[in-house]
Formats: C-alpha cells, structure tokens, sequence
C-alpha cells in the first residue's frame, strides 16, 4: 500500500460529482437576511414535510423558480437526510447541463429557501435550492470544492488513517478494509441491540408477549384505534342521551310546580331554564316559593260555575259586609 498520498472523493457520483449535498448547515447562523436556527427537532420536521410531497423537490439557477421566469432545474431532490451536527443533506439527481457547470467549476454553492418560525429563528420547511456563486449562508460545504470534490492528503496521510483505524503504519490494504468493515458491523449491532430494546417497550405497552409478530402488533394497535373511535361515538350518544333526559326532567320539575301552583303559565319559560341549568336549586326554589295560584286552576283563565262566585268577589263583598243572598239578588 503506498502512503504517499490519498485521494478520497466525498459522496462523489459520476465524474467526480457529488450525489449528495448539503442543503441547511446544523446549528444557529447570522446571514444578511437574518438569523436562523437549524436543531434536531427542525431537521426532524424539515424532513417530515418533504417526505409527505410526492414531488421531487426542485434545484434550479439563482432562485428563477421564486422569480416567476423560466427556471429549468439543475437537479432534483430525491431524498433529504438528517446527519446530526453536519445539518440537512440531500440525495441528488442532477442535469446534464448543471453536471458540466459544477465539472467545469463555474458554480460553486447552493443557496436554500426554508421556512422559519418568527418567534425563535428555528427551521420549520425546506422550499427549494439553488445553485448560485453568492450564498447568502457563509460556511456550507460547497457542491464542488477548489480541485472538483477530491479532498488529498499528502505525505503521512495513510499513516494516520491507519492509526485511527488501531493498524500500524505498516498495515497492508486487506488489514485496512477488514478494520473499516468491523467497524461497520459494530455500528450495524448497536443499532440493532436499540431497535431490539425499542421493540420490547412497544410490546410492553401493548401487553403483550415477547417474541410477538409484527402482525400481532400491527393488529392490537389497530384494535386500540378502533375501540378509541367507538368510546368517542359511545360518548357522543351518551352525551346526547343526558342532554335529552335533563331536558325531560326539567321539563316535568316545571309542569309540577305550574300543577301545584307555584308558578304561572307567565313564568314557565323562565322557570325551563333556570331547571335545565340547576335542576335541585329549582326544586329547592319550588318547596320554598309559596302557592301563589289556587291549586288545581290556571292563573288568569279562571271561569266560576254558573251562580257561584269567585274568590275575589266573595272577599270583596266580605269587606263590604254584603252576603252572599244580598249579592246574588241585586247583582243580576
């Protein structure tokens, strides 16, 4: 293996240019038009939103889509990625015609349009890119470096891959590769062993046994779906159920009291309300009030039978001092 010097192309597709860029650098910038701040949870979100669009998401030339003029595309946004710290990166399908700019370096950068909230500065959407000589962001890793994309190491530069790698420098390629890959397999385990974990909380909650299919999962949370739509429409009808009886028996409450003459017919609306809102203080109201209309009448369409009197007259002949025989015979 010679370590005189090491070529290594970042993501590099055909030609030496790159399949993946990056599109929303992590962490908080200054840019001339704002702050802005890209966390965990806006990449999470950024991403969310882009994977629910079945279109491809457009790279055009110095932002003409926005513009509202031609704007062929540069390239298409197949896929974004959240690689943490290094911030948003997108899988690339670009044109012929922005392969040769990019080959020939006569562009350089890539300059996004997303989303903020105004509250916090913080990235909520990705809108578009494009490809550009004057980035408004300061730092992104550009499309194509200085010598297209190859980044070299002169001198001892194997040695110190090797010794991250715990080889020594005289390591042969095949000791290399199997380091790297042993690696990899490591990564591959512990994300397996979290998934494994993940799996057996979800079973946990679910109440169910380990070792339970994923049909099995899949159909008990399907089954907890479908039993939280019937509890809402159970709760619905229930709700109207006592809506209905409430209203049966304020209504009762009210005719009662008409009944035992508690209340006029005047009063009767009044007295619906007030026992819908509070049927037992009503009740109370009712063994309280006094009989203010004779019982078994209705106030105000009260007819005394031919030749008797009603109470009114009666009283007031009473304070007259006029009988009854008196009255009758003089008021015909």
């Amino acid at each position: 293996m010679k370590n005189d010097m090491v070529v290594i192309c970042r993501d590099c597709g055909e030609g030496g240019i790159p399949d993946e860029i990056q599109v929303i650098p992590y962490g908080r910038h200054d840019t001339p038009k704002g702050t802005f701040e890209l966390d965990s949870a806006g990449a999470d979100a950024v991403i969310a939103t882009f994977e629910a669009q079945k279109n491809d998401m457009v790279i055009d030339y110095e932002h003409q889509t926005l513009a509202g003029t031609e704007a062929p595309a540069a390239g298409w946004i197949k896929k974004l990625i959240n690689k943490g710290k290094e911030g948003i990166w997108a899988s690339v399908e670009w044109t012929e015609r922005a392969k040769k700019y990019l080959a020939n370096k006569e562009y350089r950068y890539l300059s996004p349009v997303f989303m903020k909230r105004i509250a916090d500065n913080k990235v909520t959407q990705l809108i578009n890119v494009a490809l550009t000589n004057q980035p408004n962001i300061d730092g992104m890793v550009p499309v194509v470096n200085k010598d297209r994309g190859l980044i070299k190491k002169e001198g001892n530069g194997m040695k110190d891959l090797l010794k991250l790698l715990g080889l020594t420098g005289e390591a042969t390629e095949e000791q290399a590769i199997v380091a790297v890959n042993k690696i990899i397999a490591d990564k591959q385990a512990l994300e397996g062993k979290s998934a494994v974990i993940a799996n057996k909380i979800v079973i946990d909650a679910l109440g169910l046994k380990e070792g339970a299919t994923e049909s099995e999962i899949t159909g008990t949370i399907m089954a907890m779906k479908q039993s939280h739509g019937t509890v809402e429409s159970l709760s619905t009808e229930l709700a109207a159920i006592k809506s209905k009886l409430t209203d049966k028996e304020a209504s009762d409450a009210v005719e009662q009291a008409v009944n035992d003459g508690k209340i006029t017919p005047a009063q009767k609306d009044w007295a619906t309300d007030y026992a819908k809102r509070d049927l037992a203080g009503f009740q109370v109201f009712v063994s309280k009030a006094p009989v203010i209309v004779v019982q078994g009448r209705v106030a105000g369409n009260e007819k005394p039978a031919e030749g008797t009197l009603d109470e009114a007259q009666l009283e007031i002949n009473k304070q007259c001092g006029i009988d009854v025989e008196t009255f009758k015979k003089y008021n015909k």
